[in-house]
């Protein structure tokens, strides 16, 4: 249920200047888009096998065992009964409807009890819908916890793939030191340059060399955690690709109000909502009267016989009603602690409603101005790469010092790992994008949930406020 206060909070366009106005439609599976098999895979294996999933799954069941339990509450109960039962009394003994004095008596009893709440009130039909409202949380956090678990396996795919692209430029680059150290130490054995020419080129070498233990600690580390995330051992998540998955790939944002339906936060905001009235019906239910129906019929006497004698019967049954009368304004209070946890809902609502909105812009924000920094770092790469094959081809003419070469060197190598981190950002910020959409869930995700029809969220008009 969308209360009518969202309409105001809801805009009617994205921001144009950095939003796009088409892309692909069906964010369920946004993956899939990006023309990544390997990263389609893990992220499908995750949501699969991964241990927080399966737990969220879990309370799905749960809370829909809790759902049964109340439920039965509006059903009439029977219970067969069986007893045996020895009794005695002594010769001045005196038992009101017991054994006579100084006798010595057996009972044998076989029979049911019933009962029956009569729910004229609708106490219990707005308890079940308290528990109804658990039921759609579970499925929502679920589908919430689906949503994370997509963009974090990506995530970390990414990283290490962007990682790999580092230690490649860094290992080129010592490649390229090695070769400039060799220059400077024949140059200097030449008598055309001094010891300080292959003293600076063998500083850059090793510190480029120095680089590489930090950078496949920090993969190997993205490999340990995407392993719990998609519920593996450690060393059983590979990624073998390098190449960074396609980034030009949008999704289509539509139009502001559909990310209530699409966000499973907010649809738990809103289910929460609903929920909160249901209970402030269930609280102003509790002064009404409560009606109930009891019986019990059972074959009883002195013989084990008498358990199967239809002349032996014993039978009760009657209605009975129940108001309180004076309870100290509990009740009221109760409804007032209802009412006000109701408005407190409406606001978490509010609150989440603004939260969605401005983090998509943000997102779709950050992923144009990733890809304008990539872009411009690819120019800046190619300059780089030109002013060091210069400044290499000048020393070894001889008409610069070595300063220039380590210098230029030194820029392209930081411009490249720059322009790689950036290309990693831009599919980042992407992935980001695709997440505040609520992309990653679908109906058909429902496959993964034990089935059952999902409660109504609808709140009840006598109690709304």
């Amino acid at each position: 249920m969308t209360s009518p206060d969202l309409a105001a909070q809801t805009p009617a366009t994205w921001l144009s200047d950095m939003t796009p106005t088409d892309g692909v439609d069906d964010i369920t599976r946004w993956w899939s888009h990006l023309e990544d098999p390997e990263l389609s895979g893990l992220i499908e294996r995750a949501l699969l096998g991964s241990l927080s999933l399966a737990e969220a799954r879990e309370r799905i069941v749960g809370a829909r065992a809790r759902r049964g339990i109340t439920n039965a509450d509006r059903l009439p109960s029977l219970d067969l009964s069986a007893s045996y039962e020895r009794a005695q009394t002594g010769d001045e003994g005196f038992v009101l409807g017991g054994a006579p004095a100084g006798s010595d008596v057996d009972i044998y009893s076989l029979g049911v009890v019933a009962g029956w709440e009569i729910d004229l009130g609708g106490r219990v039909a707005r308890v079940v819908e308290d528990a109804d409202a658990d039921i759609a949380f579970a499925i929502e956090d679920f589908r919430a916890a689906r949503v994370a678990l997509a963009a974090e396996v990506a995530r970390e795919v990414v990283a290490i793939r962007a990682l790999d692209q580092d230690i490649e430029l860094v290992t080129a680059s010592i490649e390229a030191d090695r070769d400039a150290l060799a220059i400077a130490r024949a140059r200097a054995d030449a008598g055309f340059g001094d010891e300080l020419d292959a003293a600076r080129a063998a500083r850059v070498l090793d510190a480029n060399r120095a680089a590489i233990p930090a950078l496949r600690a920090d993969r190997r580390d993205a490999e340990l955690r995407l392993a719990v995330l998609i519920g593996a051992r450690p060393g059983e998540a590979d990624v073998a690709s390098r190449s960074l998955p396609r980034r030009d790939i949008l999704p289509g944002l539509g139009v502001p109000a559909d990310l209530l339906m699409r966000r499973p936060d907010l649809r738990r905001a809103e289910r929460e909502f609903a929920a909160a009235t249901a209970r402030i019906g269930a609280e102003q239910a509790a002064a009404l009267p409560r009606f109930s129906l009891s019986g019990a019929v059972a074959l009883q006497g002195p013989d084990a016989g008498d358990m199967i004698n239809p002349d032996a019967y014993i039978l009760s049954a009657g209605p009975s009603i129940s108001l309180p009368l004076f309870d100290g304004a509990r009740i009221a209070s109760r409804v007032d602690q209802a009412e006000s946890d109701q408005r407190r809902a409406l606001l978490r609502l509010r609150a989440a409603t603004l939260a969605a909105f401005a983090e998509v812009e943000t997102a779709s924000m950050r992923r144009a101005r990733a890809e304008e920094r990539a872009a411009l770092l690819v120019d800046a790469e190619r300059s780089a790469d030109d002013a060091e094959a210069l400044a290499l081809d000048r020393y070894t003419s001889g008409t610069v010092d070595f300063l220039d070469v380590t210098e230029a060197r030194s820029r392209r190598l930081v411009i490249e790992r720059d322009r790689t981190r950036a290309e990693r950002d831009a599919i980042l910020r992407l992935i980001d994008l695709y997440t505040a959409l609520g992309g990653g869930w679908d109906n058909g995700s429902q496959a993964l949930v034990p089935e059952s029809p999902e409660p109504s969220a609808s709140a009840p008009s006598s109690t709304a406020s």
